[in-house]
Parts: C-alpha cells; structure tokens; sequence
C-alpha cells in the first residue's frame, strides 16, 4: 500500500478547508469573489504568456465562469474564443465509455463477454472481456507506447491497420489480473461499437451523445481547420512552436474527439444527472480498482470526490472533473501552456471552492513531530518534521511534502493520481493511524 502511494505521489492541494454544510448551493460564501480571483489568477497567466486555452465552470447545467485566453493560430493572430474547438485527448474516452454502456443497455452487448469474435487474432482474446477494456484490465499493450507511433503518427491508419499493429503485441500481463492504462483498449472499444451498430465511430457519437444532448462543438476530430474555429497547439516553451498534429485515424475511440470546455460541461453533467445512462450503468462506470473506473478517474480533492478524466495529445491538454454532491462540471483545456496544467487546475478548483484554512499554533504542530513505527512491521516508519505552523512528511528521507490540517488531530496529503493518505494522531501525539483506501494502520511514536 504504502509503496503504491510512494509512486503515484503528487500533492494536490496545501491548504485545509472546514466541513462544508449537507448539499447546500455552492459557494453560499461569496461565489463571486471566488470567480474573481480566479479570474485574477487567468489574467497574470496571460499577460506573462504561460497559458492558452479555455476554462469552463457550471453549477446545477448552468455556466457560472468562463474565460479563454491566447491564440487559436498564432500565426494569423488568431484569438481564441468561447465557441473555439480543442482536441480534448484522452477526455474521448468517456465518450467512448458512455456508448458502449448505451449498446449494454439496448442488449448489443454484454459487459462480460469476451472478444475472440471481434479480434480473434488478438492474443488472450479468449479471455478479455469488454469490462477488462473499459476499465484498463486486459494486458494489451498501448500502442501509444511503441517507439514506433512517431515515426506514423501523423500520418493516416485505417482501422484495419491499427488493429494489425496491436494484433502483434505480446500481453502485458494475464488478463484481469491488474491495471495498466492502454489506449489499444479504447480503439478496439470503438471498432465494437462500429461493428455492433453498422456505422462509423463519428456517426454512433452523434446518433447517441451529441444530437441528443445538442452538443454543437463536439464530434469526431479531423484534420484541424481553423476557419472551422478549430485550435492549433503550440510549444510556448520553444518560441511558440506549432506541434505537428496527430492524425486522428490513429486515435478513435481513445483520443479523437474535439470539443469545448462548455460542451464537455454540458456533457459530463448529464451523465451524472442521469440523462445519458442507467443509475446502475453510471456505478459501473465509477467503480475503481486499481485506480481505474470504466471510462472514469476518481479525484478526492480537499475531502470532495469528483470523477472524470484527463486528456494529452500532442501540445493539448485537458481536464474535466464533475463533483456529483456539489453539482459542478469544470472543465480546463490548454493549447499551449509553459506551466504545468495540473497545478493550474487544482489552483482553480482551490480558489472556486474556496475552503478556509484551519490554523494550528507552532506548539500545538510540535507534539505530532517524530518518528511513528508499524506496530506489525519495526521497520515500517513514517517520519513527520515541522515548517512553523505546518506539520511535512519526509518520504524516504529525502521528499518533503506538507501536509492539510483536517481538524480533530487529523492531517491530510492528497494525491493526483491515488488515494489521499490521512494520518490520525492521538490528542497527545504518541501514536496515529494511517489510512489509505483500505488499509488502515496503527503506529506508535519512537
């Protein structure tokens, strides 16, 4: 347990927040004051020139908060604008997710059956079930990993051909047996889905998400065209390079779709609304193991829960997050940014939010410094210093990252990519529990 967190660690966000009252309107604070600083924060990006692209903010389907900044072409002086198309990457995947529960639910297919009818020449095809793609369990290579996409990826696959290619891959692993994120996953789900309903990708997209739900900007991605409002990405950290754009042949069903921060809102919000799916689709959907769901990543931010997905290809990326308690869709998308987008987006989500910090004396921090050991394993340690008023965790001796006060002895370091960790000390500091998903551990201060 602790080895995992070790290696998915990113400290999310460093700063406590109080308990918020039941499912009450957002932000009853000052909502408004929330935007503007968020905007404020926007504004320094722009006129230093480390960010392009577009943020989206909706409460109850409703938008509270949009900005785009930059370019769309800068070589024409192009500006972006609230209706302009980004490539939202790997966001395409829970899309993608969301039409093969559609196909579940009109009797098509069956979550649990295999695929040796589809792709027989795919090894341990036999064994692979529909669930094992969605939820990143099958053991098939991602081709996005071979060295050899970029020497291809700009250049036009037929299906077929991409099918080949994986075809050739070794398992990774035995399937079910593990998570490892595969992009192959999400091609093979969309030729299903082409196979099942006699039409291309594009064509199922439309049929069952994007006309039903009016989602004007959002469809299969071709070449980008930017007198159809679509966006280049660029490298700011390269003179504003243009990245040379992957052919979207090489990405359906994982990363081809284009769209808007607004519609991506749009979209994510009746999902959780139940517009799109069955309650009992939507659960499958958010069921996590091995840090996956099916076409969804849980994010535990300052004790809220949220799901969604992230995206990256070429110089895009994006990030869409729903929390189903608060009611709100954000959604970030980046064409260009010499920052990093993550940090950016949890900056945002910190300011909407809004949380109070939770202030402890120097002395009141000091009695929860040392050293606590594993009361099943002697050499199981966790190690705490102590930066004035904030309590830091050394990992390995070497990593310091700060961690949240909670209130009641609790303390908190959140992660992008895995489950908070919270340590519970006793009210005289001599011991605390560590609680990480679901294991839960006693330790006793040396």
């Amino acid at each position: 347990m602790k080895t995992n967190f070790l290696l998915l660690i990113t400290v999310l966000l460093v700063f406590s927040c109080k308990e918020k009252e039941k499912n009450t309107s957002l932000n009853q604070k000052n909502p408004k004051n929330s935007t503007l600083k968020i905007d404020s924060l926007l504004t320094v990006y722009e006129k230093n020139g480390k960010f392009m692209g577009s943020l989206e903010l909706a409460h109850r389907g409703k938008s509270i908060y949009s900005k785009t900044i930059g370019y769309s072409d800068i070589e024409s002086k192009k500006k972006a604008d609230p209706k302009t198309k980004y490539r939202i990457g790997s966001i395409s995947k829970t899309f993608t997710a969301v039409l093969i529960f559609k196909a579940i639910e009109e009797n098509k297919i069956s979550l649990n059956e295999t695929i040796e009818k589809y792709f027989p020449n795919i090894k341990n095809a036999n064994k692979i079930t529909i669930a094992n793609l969605l939820q990143h369990r099958s053991g098939i290579h991602n081709f996005t990993k071979d060295e050899k996409l970029f020497k291809y990826r700009t250049q036009f696959k037929s299906s077929n051909d991409l099918l080949s290619i994986i075809s050739n891959y070794e398992s990774d692993f035995e399937p079910n047996t593990q998570g490892e994120y595969s992009n192959s996953n999400y091609f093979l789900l969309s030729q299903i889905l082409e196979k099942k309903y006699n039409k291309s990708f594009k064509d199922v997209l439309l049929e069952k998400i994007t006309l039903p739900l009016d989602l004007e900007d959002t469809y299969h991605g071709k070449q980008i065209t930017i007198n159809d409002n679509e966006s280049n990405s660029y490298n700011l950290s390269e003179k504003q390079t243009k990245f040379a754009e992957t052919d979207m042949s090489i990405l359906i069903g994982s990363g081809s779709i284009i769209s808007t921060p607004k519609d991506v809102n749009k979209f994510m919000t009746a999902l959780f609304t139940g517009k799109l799916l069955s309650t009992e689709s939507l659960a499958l959907m958010k069921t996590i193991e091995d840090s996956y769901g099916m076409g969804l990543f849980q994010y535990k931010i300052t004790d809220r829960n949220g799901f969604g997905h992230r995206g990256h290809i070429d110089e895009f990326r994006s990030t869409s997050i729903y929390f189903p308690k608060e009611d709100l869709a954000f959604t970030l998308i980046s064409n260009g940014a010499k920052i990093d987008i993550n940090d950016l987006y949890l900056e945002i989500i910190k300011l909407y939010f809004n949380d109070a910090v939770i202030e402890l004396s120097e002395t009141e921090v000091e009695k929860f410094v040392g050293t606590y050991v594993y009361e099943k394993d002697e050499k199981d340690k966790v190690v705490f210093i102590q930066d004035e008023t904030t309590l830091v965790h050394i990992i390995k001796g070497e990593f310091k990252e700060p961690l949240i006060y909670k209130g009641n002895n609790r303390f908190v370091m959140e992660q992008m990519y895995g489950e908070p960790i919270s340590f519970i000390f006793s009210s005289d500091g001599s011991s605390l529990i560590f609680e990480q998903g679901k294991f839960k551990g006693k330790y006793k201060k040396e």
